[in-house]
């Protein structure tokens, strides 16, 4: 997805170079051009980076509430007992009569109006109801089904819910919250793929002012078979606009199912819009106001993509432990095995990881939309602003949970060796279907550009303190690395605090080189990007531990601590890679001697002493004994 947002990269850097220090431009009254904000008050996205790791309560498993549980048990029994057992057959067979039944048992649970209003039809549950609903669905085994409801309860949906009017809501929501109309987004093009304010799919007004005349295609639309409903993004007199064409409208055309590597029970195929006459009513918001109900949607899909893949992977781990444990090799089981159990071990870090990350993201945009006026007429278009802000963690969960996805998919095939290949055994269809979450809902690499924009912007107005946190890393690296923080693990968190330092001192000097171009260095984007994941990764999975200590003791875990500890050190080595390949670029290979000294410090403390192959051992056995992911959070 989203050139538009890599030229917001550029526009947003656009006066970098004039009045700049350290990188930065400061204007006389506020940061280039914005009027002084308290900025310490504002709830936003990307404050990890400037606050030292434990500053803030994260939300985590561990802090749900009676309701919330009851909430994770509902949609995880409905997985696991009417799911699971259709998920290697009936549900990859395209079975609209099956998937239609499927969904509407889902509406009638409360399943899809997660973002529903109650006067519409829906549950409309906090932001933490609907992550837990991603993670429970994903236990089904059925990445298919799963994407069939992440379509209907997010950018299916989500454009309706916040940019329509009272009429459009009463007239399609309590049939998206019943599953009575299952719903599609429309957006990607044949030429317009990642450029997707580049749409071809145009809308006219017709001379009696009643209808809008669509022409254009779009392609790989998710659910597009079977869908009653579709958000479909194009331009009217060149604006980016969105509007809702509903199925069997005259000129509109619902193409043949594409063949696909895996998914193959979810629908995807392309649309045709020949003077295809759509009411003006079905028009959401205005004309040139189709980026909110396009790019808001995303940034939830985006977040929803990533937490549904817990489900799976722990569901993945189980599935690979008790294979491991029953197969025999050398006289042994292969569960006894030092290299089967690294894989384990791996794949529950990545696990508990994953977790941290997802629950400390929506935990902080379910406070901050808390803290809105229901009664405000906009109170919707705000949620949408609220996940806007938080655009960098959004991506980071879609980026690291596709990718955690797949590395334990990896490990888990290795485990079956020669029968993970084979199709009655479970791997190789969780291997076919998640190649597609490093693609869709935005590539990785466009996700990793949108963290660059988001934090540049940030940088830039203000809103992260980053030439006072600048000035922090700086006497950080005089005064010998040391954060201030006492408390557990303090190795681990001083290495957080040394990969934040590197980032900012990386994004400094790339704005200082590149100014208005950095956006097209996308290669330093990426690594800066790689940089900001673990940080954020890491400073979520401490904060959860440190948080969760005294409840931990009493039920004697320590596979969380394990974890943790483990993935700091182990990531942390790559940072170092990372920032090397940064500044050889920037300068060259001839880094100044003072920074290469900071450099030289600062990778020091992420080098870390840790037995990670001894405590990745005691990981494994705990994942062999508990038979599966090892962590119980309540």
């Amino acid at each position: 997805m989203l050139n538009k947002e890599e030229q917001n990269v550029n526009k947003t850097t656009s006066s970098v170079g004039k009045n700049k220090k350290n990188g930065v431009e400061k204007n006389g009254n506020g940061v280039n051009g914005h009027a002084l904000v308290d900025f310490n008050k504002l709830k936003t996205g990307g404050k990890f980076l400037t606050n030292v790791v434990g500053t803030n309560e994260v939300f985590c498993k561990e802090s749900f509430s009676d309701e919330e549980k009851m909430i994770y048990e509902a949609m995880s029994d409905f997985a696991t007992n009417e799911l699971l057992p259709l998920s290697q057959n009936e549900l990859n067979k395209k079975d609209e009569k099956l998937i239609r039944k499927l969904v509407e048992q889902m509406g009638e649970l409360g399943f899809l109006g997660v973002d529903v209003p109650e006067k519409y039809g829906g549950s409309e549950m906090t932001k933490t109801g609907m992550c837990i609903l991603a993670e429970g669905i994903s236990m089904s085994g059925s990445a298919s089904f799963c994407t069939v409801w992440n379509v209907q309860t997010s950018i299916g949906a989500l454009g309706i819910i916040w940019y329509g009017n009272d009429e459009q809501k009463k007239r399609w929501l309590p049939g998206v919250s019943s599953g009575k109309k299952i719903t599609a987004f429309g957006l990607t093009e044949p030429e317009a793929g990642s450029d997707a304010t580049n749409s071809k799919t145009t809308g006219v007004l017709s001379d009696d002012g009643k209808h809008y005349i669509l022409n254009g295609q779009k392609i790989f639309i998710s659910n597009g078979a079977w869908a009653d409903l579709f958000t479909v993004a194009l331009k009217i007199d060149g604006k980016f606009s969105s509007i809702v064409v509903e199925k069997g409208t005259p000129g509109f055309e619902i193409g043949k199912e594409e063949k696909k590597m895996g998914m193959e029970g979810s629908s995807t195929v392309p649309l045709y819009f020949t003077d295809c006459k759509v009411p003006v009513e079905n028009l959401l918001g205005k004309p040139g106001e189709g980026a909110g109900p396009a790019f808001c949607a995303l940034n939830i899909g985006r977040f929803k993509l990533g937490a549904s893949a817990i489900g799976g992977m722990v569901l993945g781990m189980k599935h690979a432990t008790d294979y491991a444990k029953e197969r025999k090799a050398f006289g042994q089981n292969i569960s006894d095995f030092g290299a089967i159990q690294d894989k384990l071990a791996t794949s529950a870090i990545l696990t508990y990881t994953l977790e941290s990350t997802c629950y400390a993201v929506i935990g902080n945009q379910t406070d901050a939309i808390s803290e809105l006026d229901k009664e405000d007429p906009k109170y919707y278009v705000k949620q949408g602003d609220i996940t806007e802000r938080y655009i960098a963690e959004n991506s980071i969960v879609k980026v690291y949970g596709s990718e955690a996805a797949e590395e334990l998919i990896d490990h888990c095939f290795q485990v079956y060796g020669g029968y993970g290949f084979i199709e009655e055994y479970p791997m190789a269809q969780a291997y076919r279907d998640n190649r597609i979450n490093r693609i869709w809902e935005g590539t990785n690499e466009i996700n990793r550009m949108l963290c660059g924009r988001a934090m540049i912007q940030k940088t830039l107005t203000g809103e992260l303190g980053f030439r006072e946190y600048l000035e922090k890393v700086n006497s950080y690296c005089s005064e010998g690395l040391d954060s201030g923080y006492e408390g557990d693990m303090k190795d681990e968190v001083e290495c957080v605090e040394a990969a934040k330092a590197i980032y900012a001192l990386s994004l400094n000097e790339a704005l200082s080189k590149f100014g208005q171009d950095i956006g097209t260095e996308q290669m330093i984007m990426q690594n800066l990007a790689n940089i900001l994941i673990y940080c954020y990764v890491a400073d979520s999975t401490l904060s959860r531990v440190m948080q969760n200590k005294e409840l931990y003791e009493k039920t004697k875990q320590d596979v969380p601590e394990l974890c943790a500890k483990v993935y700091t050190a182990e990531e942390g080595l790559r940072v170092v890679e990372y920032v090397n390949k940064i500044f050889n670029s920037i300068f060259d290979g001839d880094i100044p001697t003072d920074m290469k000294k900071k450099l030289e410090l600062l990778s020091s403390r992420l080098t870390m002493s840790t037995n990670t192959i001894g405590l990745k051992k005691l990981i494994g056995e705990k994942v062999v004994e508990s038979g599966g992911y090892p962590v119980k959070s309540f």
